[in-house]
């Protein structure tokens, strides 16, 4: 058997007395002549053959790993939980306190170092600078925790805000990730995620992510993962497609549209993998799966699922972390809303059965954080509001004759419908309604949609009957391509619904060509477009429904503006829209959309004014189209003007519908203080988002509004109800408190400059001044030149940790995805810096004489490292032992200045680093929960504040 030789500073002890303990001076070997040279102290130093010497450590040892292999990086210090003998060989079982990991190791590859516990305990001895290196150590300490808790000093475009760092870290800490996260829209949630991601894989490696979002999503998620978070996402179907099941273990990070991933049918079990459902499934396990707009998982108190929902169960049971993404998760809809937390959280099933009498089950399931409360890092409210302003226009004379021709035709279709029936009948009824609607957005998308219907009865078509026909759907399908209904073909028949069809629908369209000519909605637009845009130089977001009034309105505006306002609708793939998007933030001042882009594009850059020329029949629609401009990064108060006309039954009903919004939201501001102007916006669109409008106009359908006024006032009785029972279940849920913000020490790019100027002259790196806080040159001793790949062979680098500021052509930054800051990081937390104890001269005015620093690390039940928290325990002059948050903060602030070591004894001393050690493990039991559990409390370093400077006299 080959040798082993204990290293230099590896303890030893005699085999025939094993109480004689030393430690290994120098070792040799010549063949099978093995001998080692061992200090024994008082006994002296003596040599020992092979057979002679055994494993002198023992359990509570502090211990540093040096690998045999000169490419393996060491795994850093321990302590020996136990020591074995095994086939011959001694071995101690080592838990690092880098990691957590427990590993038995040979005793000859581990040399015995003096821990921060045992360095203060004796009084010494005292490094060089031991002040700053103890700063140092846990400031590394601090900067690393909090990167992985939080993702905020990573790699990113963005800067991080308080309500996004802050959620991130309730998720790390709670110690798992099966969360509903309910943030209003326009907070951030996909920098939230991309946090996550980043403190995920700083913790606990995860490899294997799916994002399943809706189709017009998923370029967006996978540019913001790349762009802001420099993670490369591939998207299912079209950056790639897997034939085999085989082949999915090259792709790790996966987006995934919603309704490509779906079972085809409800027998679609998953079990085809020809199918993309299928496919999915046989995918494996994932790490973490993310659900973007989870409100449309729906499942009611009857159990029945959409397709959709049977996709998220399908994926639940594929991972340990699940996360629902969605502003709207209640939607008054009580039943659903416990779905969807039973989807998040199945092991708290039995008490979210019960959220109607113990609703604090919400706290542990979801985070919500609204636009009302949320900061930024000085404190200052992100968002200034929404206004909302209603434009009155003035009845057109010439549609009431158009109004009344409009009404005769729809009352016939209608009831043509109800005399056929079935399938047949309630297609025409469908058509009939698709008329209204678009009667209701402009006249312009009625005259298309009526001649359409025109030309198809007059054309020489064969088709005798009526054939399938859109209907409204159940709620699994993308409806971008809506705006286009009105050029449709929404029926096969060229036969007319009724008698005289074709005389009515002639008269109908000459009737809406007239009236074109002397459009008072059309010309309120023209008029406002002028003022804002010529008069007052804003540019204008305008949404419509169709693509026909679309067109109308690129008409009517191209002529005032002598130049063509930019349009974003349902024909236009990912890039027109961007290139739309691109040219509206730089020198086009008006941009047309449709519901096309209501939904996941971002238009808030320079742009706060907004004009809704139709109102959606479907209300959600509002608020997402408020959302491209009410979202963090807009800088005004967002205005929204609402077009409400009284030209149709159906605009009327609108029309009194608002008015009574207008009312209602006046009346709860008058209520109290703490309903502001801020609020009042939110509450009109989850009022809205609560009416049932499309019951409201089906009602209207024979032309008569006499009980709409009754009818409007139930549906918001209803509504309000509906928002009342949300928001007592949503109070329960955890978001951004500024009180916890600020007892949450938190750490920025500015911080990790001041660590890097302050570490590096330790390792024989020199740092320059680069006329900024955060901007520097460094210059590396000859012996790391090529050791960071980010710097190549220089040693002369230019660097920022500013991501605003930072020049990548000529700069490099430092952050936590840097080899270099790592390895800084790394060099001042290891044991041989010096860093673990120190005596600290009292210069700023000190409330404690001592205080020491724990690493509490957290696992899971089957011990994979779930977390760590940086616990510092200061003892105050009357002997009081308390954590002190702002401890780093301190350190951050001075250079450590020396002190001279206290008069303690070492029985003192003993007694006061246990007393400390106590109250941090009680601190550690307070965060234990059934997903976290102790893994290791691990002394970092332990200092005294003396009165005094070691050079005082």
């Amino acid at each position: 058997m080959e040798p082993l030789l204990p290293i230099d500073g590896a303890w030893v002890c005699r085999l025939d007395r094993p109480t004689e303990i030393g430690v290994v001076v120098a070792a040799g070997s010549d063949g099978e002549n093995a001998r080692i040279e061992v200090d024994f102290g008082p006994l002296g130093r003596h040599f020992l053959a092979r057979g002679e010497w055994g494993c002198g450590l023992q359990v509570g040892h502090c211990v540093q790993d040096v690998p045999f292999s000169g490419v393996r990086e060491t795994l850093g210090s321990g302590t020996v939980l136990q020591v074995r003998e095994l086939a011959t060989r001694f071995q101690a079982l080592v838990q690092f306190h880098s990691t957590g990991q427990s590993l038995w190791l040979p005793f000859e590859r581990l040399r015995r170092i003096m821990a921060p516990a045992l360095l203060f305990r004796r009084g010494g001895p005292v490094a060089e600078r031991a002040a700053e290196r103890l700063s140092l150590n846990l400031i590394g300490h601090a900067l690393s925790k909090w990167n992985e808790a939080t993702g905020a000093l990573d790699r990113l475009d963005v800067d991080p805000l308080p309500h996004q760092i802050s959620l991130v870290h309730r998720i790390i800490s709670s110690g798992h990730c099966n969360w509903l996260i309910a943030d209003d829209v326009g907070l951030g949630k996909t920098i939230e995620i991309g946090l996550l991601f980043a403190a995920l894989e700083r913790r606990q490696n995860i490899r294997r992510i799916l994002l399943v979002v809706p189709s017009g999503l998923t370029r967006q998620w996978k540019e913001e993962m790349l762009y802001k978070f420099d993670r490369r996402f591939l998207i299912y179907g079209a950056d790639f497609r897997v034939s085999d099941h085989k082949e999915w273990g090259i792709y790790e990070k996966v987006i995934v549209s919603l309704d490509l991933a779906k079972p085809r049918n409800a027998d679609d079990d998953g079990s085809n993998d020809s199918t993309s459902f299928g496919m999915l499934l046989a995918a494996g396990n994932w790490d973490v799966v993310v659900f973007d707009e989870a409100h449309r998982l729906s499942r009611d108190d009857r159990g029945r699922s959409t397709l959709r929902f049977k996709l998220a169960q399908a994926l639940r049971q594929k991972t340990d972390a699940l996360l629902l993404l969605s502003g709207t998760p209640h939607q008054g809809d009580q039943a659903k809303f416990r779905n969807l937390l039973t989807l998040a959280r199945p092991d708290l099933r039995r008490a979210i059965d019960l959220i109607e009498a113990e609703p604090d089950v919400v706290q542990e399931i979801v985070l919500r954080n609204r636009k009302i409360d949320v900061v930024d890092t000085e404190g200052k409210f992100l968002f200034k509001g929404v206004q909302v302003k209603r434009v009155e226009i003035e009845h057109d004379p010439q549609f009431a004759s158009l109004e009344r021709q409009l009404g005769e035709y729809l009352n016939r279709g209608y009831r043509a419908g109800d005399l056929l029936g079935g399938a047949e009948g309630r297609a025409i009824g469908f058509v009939m309604t698709i008329y209204r609607k678009m009667a209701s957005s402009s006249v312009a998308a009625l005259f298309i949609a009526l001649k359409n219907r025109a030309t198809r009865i007059d054309s020489a078509l064969t088709a005798s009957t009526i054939g399938a026909v859109p209907t409204p759907h159940d709620g699994d399908q993308d409806d971008d391509d809506d705006d286009h209904l009105e050029s449709r073909p929404l029926e096969t028949s060229r036969m007319p619904f009724f008698d005289n069809e074709a005389e009515l629908l002639d008269r109908l369209t000459k009737q809406a060509a007239e009236v074109m000519r002397t459009d008072k909605k059309g010309d309120a637009l023209v008029e406002m477009v002028r003022e804002l845009v010529k008069a007052q130089n804003k540019k204008v977001l305008i949404f419509t429904e169709y693509r026909a009034t679309q067109a109308y309105l690129l008409y009517r505006l191209e002529r005032l503006l002598g130049k063509r306002p930019e349009t974003i609708n349902g024909s236009k793939n990912v890039d027109d829209k961007k290139a739309a998007i691109k040219a509206f933030e730089s020198d086009n001042s008006v941009l047309i959309s449709t519901e096309a882009g209501g939904e996941g594009l971002n238009l808030h850059r320079n742009c706060h004014v907004m004009i809704n020329y139709d109102l959606p029949w479907n209300p959600s629609r509002i608020s997402q189209r408020i959302g491209r401009l009410y979202r963090y990064g807009q800088k005004e108060q967002v205005i929204v003007f609402n077009f409400v006309a009284r030209d149709t039954i159906d605009n009327e009903i609108m029309s009194i519908l608002f008015g009574r919004l207008d009312i209602i939201v006046k009346d709860m501001a008058s209520v109290g203080s703490e309903f502001n102007e801020l609020y009042a916006a939110e509450v009109m669109g989850e009022l809205l988002e609560r009416i049932d409008i499309s019951g409201l106009l089906e009602e209207a359908r024979a032309g008569r509004v006499e009980r709409t006024q009754e009818r409007v006032d139930a549906a918001l009785a209803q509504a309000r109800r509906a928002k009342a029972m949300q928001d007592d279940v949503l109070s329960y849920a955890g978001g951004l408190d500024a009180g916890n913000w600020a007892a949450l020490e938190s750490y920025s790019t500015l911080d990790v400059a001041t660590f890097v100027k302050r570490a590096a002259g330790f390792f024989g790196v020199s740092i320059e001044d680069g006329g900024a806080d955060e901007r520097f040159t460094m210059r590396l001793p000859s012996e790391l030149k090529g050791h960071f790949p980010e710097f190549g062979g220089r040693t002369v680098i230019d660097a920022t940790t500013n991501r605003a500021g930072w020049n990548a052509d000529r700069e490099v930054l430092i952050d936590f995805s840097t080899s270099f800051l790592k390895w800084l990081v790394t060099s001042v937390n290891a044991e041989d810096f010096g860093g673990g104890y120190a005596p600290i001269a009292n210069g700023d005015g000190a409330y404690v004489d001592f205080f020491s620093a724990f690493l509490a690390r957290f696992q899971n039940d089957q011990g994979q490292v779930q977390g760590e928290r940086l616990l510092v325990i200061g003892r105050n002059k009357v002997g009081e032992l308390n954590h002190d948050p702002h401890a780093v903060r301190r350190l951050l602030s001075r250079v450590g200045v020396d002190g001279r070591p206290g008069a303690s004894s070492p029985e003192g001393r003993r007694r006061a680093l246990d007393a400390a050690r106590d109250r941090a493990e009680l601190l550690m039991a307070d965060e234990l929960t059934r997903f976290k559990h102790p893994n290791d409390l691990v002394t970092l370093a332990v200092a005294e504040i003396t009165p005094h400077s070691a050079s005082s006299p």
